[in-house]
């Protein structure tokens, strides 16, 4: 008799525990989740902690360590974040119950710039807008202004802070010195909309205040053009030094200077033909700036068999997205930082803004002006500056150094080109680390420069919108 034994049925493979994240992904989501969480200074603080810490412990992968770093430096940050808020809300408090601080309402001047670079003693009016109070009340460059409703001068900031506290339809007693004589006069701040120049056409030649706003950002402007020129140069000799081959930062340097001088024979050949200085100049000079760093770049990067675009390239579009993501998630919390900065430097909104948001402010700008901006602003600006640093220069950084170091080296020498942001030069800094990334993680300059457009466009539809264009 045979016996045959059958065996029993295999119990059905059952499927692994939900119960917990998967350990590889543990400290990712832990980080996106993170992300979300403290985009409010603040109320997001204490999920931001407690999942750092749950990241920490649950996750003992190796290889998840960047992103439990990056999960505590987010932890830290926020904290930082969330103190900046919680002081500037105590300091507005207290001052306000002091009646240090004037009620809201737009901004009020006196119509004077003052000297950066005066050291006393008191501060120097390096400029009088015509048709301001300051004017009326016969304030005139190079007098010196030692105190301001009693408050003695040190420098400018300190009278800035004393036109913000001053009520509304309130004067400002100024004690000025001319000529070794002191006197006392009394300025009313006042909207400085109530005395900007009149409006001009595209192409209509202006006055003297025509170019109003540019001689503050003009120092600035070259500071960070000599930086970033050092920069390039110091790079070229220490690439060199450790092997590095090619001679791209001299490129860069080549095609930056190449687009300024673009932008002012534009500009020059323009301001002759139409009998002085336009806006519509200035805007064809953009054309030509940005039109040349396109054209240079793209040439540059052909001939040194490098990918122009991201087209073809790994996970450009995936890319974009999370970069996108990561930029809506860390503006927040960057521009607050600055913006606490702002506060306690003292500098006025207008003082870190682009010198073309007073181009815009002297007149209407009609369809054919806002055409003639978006374009090198919105397309040909992002197109052309992603093509020389992302493209030209960050892969040659990364050849010879770290991926960190390439990118912030590459980030600031893009920021110093645009010191004109004052405090605000810090965004800068932080969108090129980002668009630098971009580069990196997707292989070609597609996802960038997609993502400088989105960037470039936002705001140029928000500056539109608040200007009433």
């Amino acid at each position: 008799m045979t016996v045959t034994v059958i065996p029993p049925p295999a119990a059905p493979e059952r499927p692994p525990s939900s119960g917990a994240p998967a350990p590889e992904l543990t400290a990712r989501l832990f980080f996106i989740w993170s992300l979300v969480a403290g985009i409010l200074p603040c109320f997001g603080l204490p999920v931001v902690w407690t999942l750092a810490a749950m990241g920490w412990r649950k996750d003992g992968d190796p290889a998840q360590r960047p992103w439990r770093r990056a999960l505590v430096a987010l932890a830290i940050l926020d904290t930082l974040v969330a103190g900046a808020a919680v002081y500037m809300a105590a300091t507005k408090g207290a001052e306000t119950k002091l009646g240090q601080v004037s009620p809201a309402g737009p901004a009020r001047v006196l119509g004077v710039n003052m000297d950066p670079d005066y050291r006393g003693p008191g501060v120097k009016v390096l400029r009088v807008f015509e048709r301001s109070p300051a004017a009326g009340a016969d304030v005139r460059v190079g007098d010196l202004v030692h105190r301001a409703n009693g408050k003695p001068l040190d420098e400018p900031k300190q009278l800035q802070e004393v036109v913000r506290a001053t009520p509304p339809d309130s004067p400002v007693t100024l004690e000025v010195e001319r000529e070794a004589v002191r006197r006392e006069v009394s300025v009313v701040p006042v909207d400085p909309r109530s005395f900007a120049p009149p409006p001009s056409g595209l192409f209509e030649p202006a006055g003297p205040e025509g170019s109003a706003g540019e001689a503050s950002s003009s120092g600035r402007e070259l500071i960070g053009a000599a930086l970033a020129s050092g920069a390039l140069l110091a790079l070229w000799l220490v690439g060199r030094k450790r092997g590095a081959t090619g001679t791209r930062p001299l490129q860069v340097l080549g095609v930056l200077a190449l687009a300024v001088v673009g932008f002012s024979l534009t500009g020059r050949g323009l301001a002759a033909a139409l009998g002085g200085p336009t806006r519509g100049a200035v805007l064809l000079g953009m054309w030509a700036q940005t039109g040349i760093l396109c054209v240079a770049s793209l040439l540059l990067l052909r001939r040194a068999g490098v990918p122009a675009s991201g087209e073809g390239a790994p996970g450009w579009a995936r890319t974009y997205l999370v970069s996108l993501g990561l930029l809506i998630t860390l503006a927040p919390r960057v521009l607050f930082t600055l913006a606490f900065l702002a506060v306690l430097l003292s500098v006025l909104p207008q003082d870190n803004q682009h010198p073309l948001v007073g181009l815009v402010q002297q007149g209407s700008m009609g369809t054919l002006g806002w055409v003639l901006l978006a374009v090198p602003a919105a397309l040909l600006a992002p197109v052309g500056e992603e093509l020389l640093f992302r493209g030209l220069l960050l892969p040659w950084l990364h050849s010879w150094m770290g991926r960190v170091a390439a990118l912030v080296i590459s980030a600031a020498i893009f920021a110093s080109l645009h010191a004109f942001y004052g405090v605000f030069t810090g965004w800068i800094l932080f969108l090129g680390v980002l668009l630098g990334w971009a580069r990196l993680h997707s292989g070609g300059v597609g996802a960038p420069i997609l993502l400088h457009i989105t960037i470039n466009s936002f705001a140029l539809l928000m500056q539109a919108r608040t200007l009433g264009g």
